[in-house]
């Protein structure tokens, strides 16, 4: 195209002769020229008066080689842009245009007219209705949403398989491996491996025929209709033409006798000049793109011509269809396998339609392999974004809305009114079904055997695959979209055979039938009467509810001591756990189920240990709720919780007796867990108390703690010792971080050896002195208005204050930081002199604020302990004995060897000690008053 040096004047008159005689579709190039203002409308009126087409061509370049340069160009510039339309396809003009240099200029930008205007405007028509088809197909999947939860629906990428059919040797010799695998294994099997780049914009480009085969629900209309909908947004003057059938409304494609019929009574009709707009779709059909979606068969003459290419010879056709329905189709196709959505596209769609609700799916194996199947996935989102409703969605209710809606969107467009009649009028084919799906769960197969159902509706639930079997013969094998969906349908035909419930129950116990387990959730909800409906349609009303009064009972009867049995129930096999019956029990939605399982387990619920996702913490709470009367004993001990879970079994607390251990069981989960937690709520919960488990390697939870408390108003915390344990010293410095949101700081203590206690309150003390002669901050005073050392358990208090005695050089190095801490003691010290220094007494009496109260439990009978007791006095109130733990003849020993020792000293000094002594004594009352243990709140040394 830049190999010429001619101006666009010469070039044109060059090949005059040839442009006359091979130019055609005069009319575009006139109104590309009058648009571009080089002809007028009295030269447009000229061409148009000439007779023939010969003579409207000499006038067209006679009127623009008459107009010069420019006007030569631009007509240049319109038969390269066009030529397509405007030339011959063997003419030597074709070449030639393509050897004249055009300018880089902004009028290459310039957009002319491919064909007809009226051609144009029937495009933007075809554009228009294309874009309205899109959006009410994302309409009505949106309308499935509760209003204030509507998604913004758009295409997902699907899988697309271009490599053709698998080797029915490979699929047999996958099935068997498969046979072999543990459950969840073989569920993500369904996961489709996206292997090709393929997209719709790229298969749009294709200038191939394509059949889009797939499974029911799998994507095939949507891929089609994003096709449909990104050549109507392509920005692009280009001519041509997209037609889209749903040939699931076949009444009005069939009786179709023509052409024109189809796509313009079929489809949409031109505003003017139907003949034109036809015209040139037949004479151009190479810019004619036709999708015929969900085709069967060529029952449709028209269809068939186009098809098979007797109509519209170039034309683009795209098919849809189901793998069974193929072979009616010729190989020259493109064949592409819409597998539907691979792990990664679901988690983008599930995050688009659920937000943070999508942890609901991603828990749940089951639900999260279902959703490969593009309408399936839709419906467990329309399911799960119910939020915080107060019913929430139980997983048999996704499969009934699954059910439901592949029977409404292939019962030739039954209304949701009319649902419940179609449903029933299907009776027999769906029990029939349901009977081919409980044999092969039974049989621990997915292929379905002795299918005699061949109502395409009902068959809409299944895939099908074609096995050569002879050279000549080939047997279809039908097996169903997930096997999970087999399940249910299994389900729902013991329900309709109710004698052999017991039977599958007791079978569910042993090692060969225990996968037959998985029919029970789905049995409990579908007993349920509650919409969506669906078995009311299948079995009468009276069958299921006389069914539903004795399943219960014998469930739980059958599996309850099963469960005693075992020493491990979370390691067993068949997996007949605790929290399997919860989920049966939420299925059921039933009351008086929950509180007779609550009555067998005698309201205490063991969970400890357990992984409990979601869906079970959902089940959890369900169950404690139901005891109104009776409050639950929950014990949560190294269980793990989600985020998600947490938030629901918060739902559930006011049904749970609120005391020790669970407080701390609930922490350990929240601050243990990677997830952004809900703290606020537990605070709440429980009084703005935040309760930990000293522990010697739990440094991540001490620092996750300090952040749970910067961001929280004043906390109260509350420290545990469950076993005897060197205490972290992270924590330590972790509580003194985190000094100023704390209110108060209390123990838990629980081990028979209360060292490490009186230890970590030793180091925790003195560590904030040494930050505080290190910083200048308050900390000692701040810790003491903190701890609240009056609340301690006694000795724990005692043994602290006389360990740091006993390290001197510690305790005279901060001694001046301890005076609040020593000066927070009870009014009533009861004291063992066999064991506390009477001078180190002397130490703690001297730092008192006032006079304390002493009562003597064990007394010392040394001579210097008993000097020693004596300097004590004149920081004592009131010596007393406890009458039940010190006995006469020994109380009478001391005090006269205390007195004997007073006398002695008062002749040495002159100090007035038998008086002092006599008023702290009362020895005038003998025998003595005495502070029974009961009477105050009492400091033992």
């Amino acid at each position: 195209m830049a190999c010429s040096k001619q101006s666009a004047l010469q070039y044109i008159r060059s090949v005059r002769r040839h442009l006359e005689r091979d130019l055609k579709n005069l009319s575009v190039i006139v109104e590309n020229l009058y648009q571009q203002k080089v002809f007028s409308d009295e030269d447009v009126r000229k061409i148009r008066a000439e007779k023939t087409n010969e003579d409207k061509t000499r006038r067209i370049v006679n009127s623009v080689i008459k107009k010069g340069e420019d006007a030569c160009y631009e007509l240049l510039r319109i038969i390269d842009t066009s030529r397509k339309r405007t030339l011959e396809r063997s003419s030597r003009l074709d070449q030639w245009i393509s050897c004249f240099s055009f300018r880089e200029d902004a009028q290459l930008d310039t957009n002319y007219l491919q064909g007809p205007s009226q051609c144009h405007r029937y495009q933007e028509k075809l554009k228009s209705k294309a874009k309205n088809l899109s959006e009410q197909f994302w309409t009505v999947s949106k309308n499935l949403f509760e209003e204030k939860n509507k998604p913004k629906l758009s295409y997902t990428s699907l899988v697309l398989n271009t490599q053709g059919n698998i080797c029915p040797s490979k699929i047999k010799k996958l099935k068997n491996k498969k046979s072999k695998w543990s459950r969840p294994k073989k569920l993500r099997t369904y996961f489709p491996e996206d292997k090709s780049e393929m997209s719709p914009s790229k298969l749009l480009k294709k200038d191939e025929d394509i059949l889009l085969v797939g499974k029911p629900g799998i994507g095939k209309t949507t891929l089609a209709l994003e096709m449909l909908k990104i050549w109507a947004e392509r920005d692009t003057e280009k001519l041509d033409y997209m037609f889209y059938f749903d040939m699931r409304e076949t009444a009005h494609i069939t009786k179709v006798t023509s052409l024109e019929d189809l796509l313009f009574s079929g489809y949409i009709e031109p505003d003017e000049d139907k003949e034109e707009v036809l015209e040139d779709i037949k004479k151009y059909s190479d810019n004619v793109t036709i999708i015929f979606d969900g085709l069967t068969d060529l029952s449709s003459s028209v269809v068939k011509k186009l098809v098979e290419k007797d109509l519209l010879q170039y034309a683009k056709i795209i098919i849809t269809c189901r793998p069974d329905d193929e072979d009616s189709f010729s190989e020259d196709f493109l064949r592409v396998e819409v597998k539907g959505f691979s792990e990664q596209t679901i988690k983008t769609y599930l995050s688009a339609t659920l937000g943070e609700e999508q942890k609901k799916v991603l828990n749940n194996l089951e639900l999260f392999t279902l959703c490969h199947v593009p309408m399936y996935a839709l419906m467990v989102a329309a399911c799960c974004s119910s939020g915080d409703s107060p019913q929430p969605c139980t997983i048999t209710e996704i499969y009934i809305n699954i059910v439901r809606l592949c029977f409404q969107m292939n019962g030739n467009n039954t209304k949701t009114k009319h649902l419940n009649s179609f449903i029933s009028s299907k009776r027999e084919e769906i029990l029939g079904l349901a009977e081919v799906a409980f044999l092969a769960t039974e049989g621990k197969t997915v292929n379905l055997t002795e299918l005699s159902c061949e109502d395409r509706c009902v068959l809409s639930f299944l895939k099908s695959l074609d096995i050569r079997v002879s050279c000549t013969e080939t047997e279809t094998k039908y097996a169903f979209l997930h096997y999970t969906v087999q399940e249910f349908f299994a389900a729902v035909w013991l329900l309709k055979n109710p004698d052999k419930i017991k039977e599958v129950v007791q079978q569910c116990l042993t090692e060969e039938k225990k996968h037959m387990k998985h029919l029970i959730p789905f049995m409990c909800r579908l007993l349920n009467e509650k919409n969506p409906s669906l078995m009311k349609c299948l079995i009468p009303a009276l069958e299921l509810r006389n069914t539903s009064n004795w399943f219960f009972q014998e469930l739980i009867n059958t599996v309850f001591p099963c469960l005693c049995e075992q020493d491990d129930p979370k390691d067993s096999e068949p997996d007949f756990n605790i929290q399997f019956l919860f989920q049966c029990l939420y299925e059921s939605q039933s009351p008086e189920a929950c509180i007779y399982l609550l009555d067998k387990l005698d309201y205490c619920l063991d969970l400890s240990g357990e992984n409990l996702d979601p869906h079970c913490c959902c089940a959890v709470a369900y169950v404690v709720t139901q005891s109104k009367d009776k409050k639950i004993r929950l014990n949560l001990e190294d269980a793990t919780v989600s985020e998600n879970g947490m938030r629901r079994l918060l739902g559930c607390f006011n049904n749970v007796r609120w005391c020790d251990p669970l407080p701390r069981q609930l922490w350990e989960i929240l601050l243990a867990s990677d997830e952004q937690m809900d703290h606020i709520s537990l605070l709440r919960l429980d009084g703005n108390r935040l309760h930990l488990s000293v522990e010697g390697k739990k440094k991540k939870l001490f620092e996750r703690a300090v952040k749970v408390m910067k961001i929280s108003t004043k906390v109260n915390v509350c420290l545990y010792w469950d076993r005897p344990t060197a205490v972290c010293q992270h924590l330590c410095e972790s509580l003194l971080e985190a000094l100023p949101n704390i209110s108060s700081l209390s123990f838990v203590p629980r081990s028979s050896d209360p060292s490490e206690e009186t230890r970590f309150l030793r180091n925790l003390v003195c560590r904030a002195a040494e930050r505080e002669q290190q910083t200048g901050e308050k900390l000692e005073e701040l810790l003491s208005s903190v701890c609240r050392y009056k609340t301690f358990p006694i000795k724990m208090f005692v043994d602290f204050l006389t360990d740091l005695y006993s390290e001197t050089k510690t305790g005279l190095r901060v001694l001046p930081s301890f005076q609040s801490v020593f000066q927070s003691t009870p009014s009533v010290w009861s004291i063992n002199l066999s064991k506390t220094k009477s001078s180190i007494l002397l130490e703690m009496l001297k730092l008192q604020p006032e006079k304390k109260q002493v009562k003597l439990t064990v007394c010392s009978y040394e001579e210097s302990e008993v000097r020693s007791f004596l300097q004590c006095l004149p920081y004592i109130s009131q010596l007393s004995f406890n009458l039940h733990r010190l006995d006469p003849d020994k109380r009478t020993r001391f005090l006269v060897n205390l007195f004997c020792a007073a006398a002695e000293r008062e002749q040495q000094t002159g100090e007035k000690i038998v008086e002092l002594l006599s008023s702290v004594c009362r020895y005038e009352t003998f025998p003595f008053q005495h502070l029974d243990d009961d009477d105050e709140e009492y400091m033992e040394w």
